[in-house]
């Protein structure tokens, strides 16, 4: 918002796009969908995407968790996980028409959901994008993949379709990278983000090429392979994931990775090894709707699932999800345990 100034009466003809009075006097302020009143800039609730005030039986809509978005970005909020799907498929055709067929998933089916919620991360932290999208992927003890999506409700549909792109790119790493071939994180959170960059170039979204640019969770690292793509290619950057050996694309001497086209590195998918105990690696709570991840597989409370180990197969129920943690129990050994976010834990 800005201050448009005080004015008399009789001395503007803004009208207040939030209450509809008018002409206003007074302090005035301006919101990129127009005038606004002081009554109303002073009210309590905003839209969480523009921050209009929001004003009781204005047509605004409030999602879940109590955020509300106005009238006017209404009709452009994705609301719903149908609505979800459509910007995920969308979002993962142009990339794929863009980067090649190289760049589709070779276990294609991915399942993908809303929250509203903004609460993602492996660590329980909500910053950076992992406050507006998950991805993850589990492996089968025969080397299939499945993978899951989760997307924040209530936004707008292009940075929806930032964030899925972002989050296709992540599986996409997961089925291609080698197990050996360790890469940085934030060179992984800017590969993604690139995906993401290079939609929004072809969609004619400067504003969002500018937030993607400027969000700080890759610290840096987005700006440096826009300008390395521009230079070599998107071929190049995956290539250097399937192919590559440098933790960074810094590290890696510019003769190690060739476009996709033409790989110079034979390369076989291995899976990586599956983890010995079990793991709670995020939370996805929506009220009374609440999911825990455990080593890549998704369990609402009162759920039986399968998990692989390294060493066998274990049947575990989710008895309770909370904040805190979850309460476990494993078919074939009595008694229940708990886990935290991101605590390890042996199987009898």
């Amino acid at each position: 918002f800005t201050a448009a100034g005080v004015a008399a009466a009789g001395e503007t003809n803004y009208f207040c796009v939030v209450c509809g009075k008018g002409p206003l006097s007074g302090r005035i302020w301006i919101s990129k969908w127009g005038a606004v009143c002081d009554d109303c800039y002073k009210l309590e609730n905003h839209c969480s995407l523009c921050g209009l005030p929001i004003r009781d039986g204005d047509g605004s809509v409030k999602t879940g968790d109590g955020r509300f978005i106005c009238k006017f970005d209404k009709p452009n909020a994705v609301l719903d996980v149908v609505g979800a799907r459509e910007v995920f498929t969308d979002a993962r055709r142009e990339l794929i028409g863009m980067f090649g067929r190289s760049f589709a998933l070779n276990f294609p089916d991915v399942t993908v959901n809303l929250f509203d919620v903004d609460y993602w991360s492996e660590l329980g932290r909500s910053d950076g994008l992992h406050k507006f999208g998950f991805a993850s992927t589990r492996r089968t003890p025969k080397g299939d993949c499945t993978h899951e999506v989760v997307l924040l409700s209530g936004r707008l549909q292009n940075e929806l379709a930032a964030t899925a792109a972002h989050e296709y790119t992540h599986l996409w790493i997961n089925e291609n990278r080698p197990a050996d071939h360790v890469i940085d994180s934030d060179t992984i959170e800017a590969i993604c983000e690139l995906s993401a960059y290079k939609l929004m170039e072809a969609r004619s979204q400067p504003e969002q090429l500018q937030k993607i640019l400027d969000n700080p969770y890759t610290h840096g690292e987005i700006k440096k392979l826009v300008a390395l793509e521009k230079e070599h290619s998107v071929g190049y950057i995956l290539n250097w994931v399937k192919n590559g050996a440098g933790a960074t694309l810094e590290t890696e001497s510019s003769a190690s990775a060739a476009p996709v086209r033409t790989p110079v590195i034979a390369f076989t998918n291995v899976p990586p090894p599956l983890p010995e105990a079990l793991k709670l690696s995020g939370l996805l709570l929506d009220g009374q709707s609440r999911h825990a991840i455990i080593n890549d597989v998704s369990f609402a409370a009162g759920e039986f699932k399968n998990v692989n180990l390294r060493s066998r197969t274990v049947r575990i129920r989710c008895r309770e999800i909370s904040r805190a943690g979850v309460v476990l129990e494993v078919d074939g050994f009595p008694g229940q345990f708990t886990l935290k976010i991101g605590e390890e834990k042996f199987v009898p």
